[in-house]
């Protein structure tokens, strides 16, 4: 008899697998890419802001530079920001000058340790994949929201090479928590979760064989000085990636998923 997934487990596993940047690093990347002021186009942010009305109160979980939260401040009557880390904080209220928000409260605290009201909507962009207690995480944002919960996380390609390498390495096609195990887990929790998909993907390149591997080990959570699986991840590498214009071009990028429901109270 096969065994059944532990969706829950799983995802707290693969959180403690995970080499978590320095946060002076994560900033300076931030910085660097020029995330300041930028409102890229996104589809599920638009589907949430949809969604909420123009009287609601939002909590926005690991707010970030502030990409969700200007937007939610400017459709709803004001805005919670949960953000631990202090640089992300100090780039978050630049932002909110450079937009002239004013309706947005910052709490520089995990959500695990934050204490705030009740609201209508929680929300949390990509701010959920250090949490290893998913469904602690997900029960509070149930308690705390009166209308609606949206989780807007990574979604993979099934078939592609880090789920390859993943299943080689780890016998499991997931190398990090994403959308699929977390529709899994709160399925198993009892919630009725709807989904929705961006219909495009960006697909990642690289320059060079060594910049894709060590892009490789990076997202396999493998130390950059451990050589073990190099000629597997160079071999899985050659055969898959596809060479042209000078660059090597991935069958895996950035895509995600709007997990989304109404909590029962």
């Amino acid at each position: 008899m096969t065994k059944e997934v532990d969706w829950l487990e799983l995802w707290r596993e693969l959180v403690s697998r995970k080499l978590h940047p320095e946060t002076e690093s994560l900033v300076q990347k931030y910085r660097a890419h020029g995330q300041k002021h930028n409102e890229r186009p996104d589809s599920l942010l638009d589907f949430v802001l949809k969604k909420i009305d123009p009287e609601d109160t939002a909590v926005d979980i690991g707010a970030g530079t502030g990409r969700w939260t200007i937007p939610l401040a400017r459709k709803t009557r004001n805005v919670t920001a949960i953000e631990p880390v202090s640089g992300m904080v100090a780039m978050l209220k630049e932002n909110l000058d450079y937009a002239n928000i004013k309706n947005v409260k910052i709490l520089l605290k995990t959500w695990e340790d934050a204490a705030l009201p009740v609201h209508d909507t929680a929300v949390c962009a990509h701010g959920m994949y250090g949490s290893p207690d998913l469904a602690e995480f997900v029960r509070k944002m149930e308690r705390l929201a009166r209308k609606g919960c949206y989780l807007a996380m990574r979604l993979p390609p099934a078939d592609g090479i880090l789920s390859e390498l993943s299943l080689q390495i780890y016998g499991c096609r997931h190398d990090s928590p994403d959308a699929m195990i977390a529709y899994n887990a709160l399925y198993t929790m009892g919630i009725d979760v709807n989904i929705l998909v961006e219909t495009s993907i960006v697909n990642w390149f690289n320059q060079t064989m060594e910049d894709a591997v060590i892009r490789a080990k990076r997202h396999l959570r493998i130390q950059m000085s451990d050589t073990t699986y190099d000629d597997l991840i160079h071999s899985t590498l050659k055969r898959r990636l596809n060479f042209s214009d000078g660059a090597y071009t991935w069958p895996d990028g950035m895509r995600s998923a709007l997990l989304w429901w109404t909590p029962v109270h």
